[in-house]
């Protein structure tokens, strides 16, 4: 019992850790290409930490696989590596007790991990089309700042206002720039406000107490108009409703569906946990190092492994997608097949022990009585 709670403290405690570095490693590489989506005018400034929440979430039943694996290894490693592997080997406890240990965590990791695979991924998935369709719709009043040039997504308006308010409602000495076929029209006025129509849905900057300057570039003829009041259209119609993409589905919805698509989705997600309880047991035979070796000697190994069988699992996603392998295979032998490799790997591992403990008792030949 002592040894089983020491067991899972550590494994534990090592899967904390690693977890929280590739997080880190994922919030990191994230949060750049974020800052490039903000620079670009695609999301606002202030959505960056909520969509890189969502992300980290979304993301996190395809990290938890990895941490499983590297998390094992590494425990397993430190107690090979400090001799406490020999010592509980001398006590009777090999790698089947261990095994038996270890599949204790096994409802854990598959209700955890099943969780977020099946429900939170695709909930968060869902928001983040949200967040970013709403942000490319947004109104482009939204985007003023006081004191510089905001260019239109359709580049036929350059617009600049001196002040504004809070709730970008209510504009102060406003310029704006309309670009035409071959003419162009300055507008400037003390105020202007934002307007909606409730009917269309339009967008519209209504400029108070300026002037029209229209005509042009290069040419003297310019006419000058003065305005009470001069609305200037902005979103022409609302923004469409957001089409969630099939990572966005939720689960419920893909189980019922007959289209090969979502059922490789629906595979996708569902062998998640089952590939982290995969990568558990194979992490057992595999941390098996020599007292020099050190507890990373594996770690190579194990990231080639992987990347195998990533690249597998988004191979058998097309090939259930596009009809060339029965759904009924789909992607569940790719649990098995890391099965298949830890079993292999104790098979070698018992044939050398085996080997060696021959050649250590074979008598040397040729030598004298």
């Amino acid at each position: 019992m002592i040894i089983r709670r020491y067991i899972l403290r550590e494994i534990g405690t090592t899967l904390l850790a690693v977890t929280s570095v590739l997080l880190l490693i994922f919030f990191s590489t994230r949060f750049v290409r974020l800052l490039g989506d903000v620079a670009e005018g695609r999301l606002p400034a202030e959505l960056v930490f909520s969509v890189l929440g969502l992300e980290l979430l979304k993301n996190l039943a395809s990290i938890l696989p990895l941490a499983v694996f590297f998390a094992v290894l590494l425990a397993f490693g430190r107690l090979y590596r400090d001799q406490e592997m020999v010592a509980l080997n001398a006590s009777g406890i090999g790698q089947a007790q261990i095994m038996r240990m270890l599949l204790l965590l096994t409802p854990f990791i598959l209700v955890l991990n099943g969780y977020l695979a099946l429900y939170a991924a695709p909930w968060a998935a869902e928001r983040v089309e949200q967040i970013r369709h709403a942000a490319e719709y947004r109104s482009e009043l939204s985007l003023l700042s006081a004191g510089r040039f905001t260019e239109s997504k359709d580049g036929r308006l350059i617009m600049y206002v001196e002040s504004l308010t809070d709730d970008k409602q209510q504009l102060k000495n406003v310029f704006v720039q309309r670009l035409g076929t071959g003419s162009k029209s300055v507008l400037a006025s003390d105020t202007g406000y934002r307007y909606v129509d409730k009917n269309s849905g339009d967008e519209f900057m209504v400029m108070v107490d300026g002037y029209r300057y229209e005509g042009e570039p290069g040419k003297a003829d310019y006419r000058i108009t003065k305005f009470d009041k001069h609305a200037v259209r902005i979103n022409e119609k609302k923004a469409p409703l957001a089409i969630a993409g099939r990572n966005a589905t939720a689960s419920a919805d893909l189980w019922q569906s007959a289209n090969l698509r979502e059922q490789a989705e629906l595979q996708s997600r569902i062998i998640l946990p089952l590939s982290a309880v995969a990568f558990m047991i194979l992490a057992v035979p595999m941390s098996r190092v020599k007292p020099r070796e050190g507890r990373y000697g594996r770690l190579f190994s194990a990231v080639v492994i992987y990347v195998i069988y990533n690249n597998l699992i988004g191979t058998s996603y097309k090939w259930v997608g596009k009809g060339e392998i029965s759904p009924w295979i789909g992607m569940w032998w790719l649990p098995l097949l890391l099965l298949l490799t830890a079993a292999v790997v104790v098979a070698w591992q018992v044939r050398g022990q085996s080997l060696w403990h021959g050649l250590l008792r074979k008598p040397l030949t040729g030598t004298k009585a």
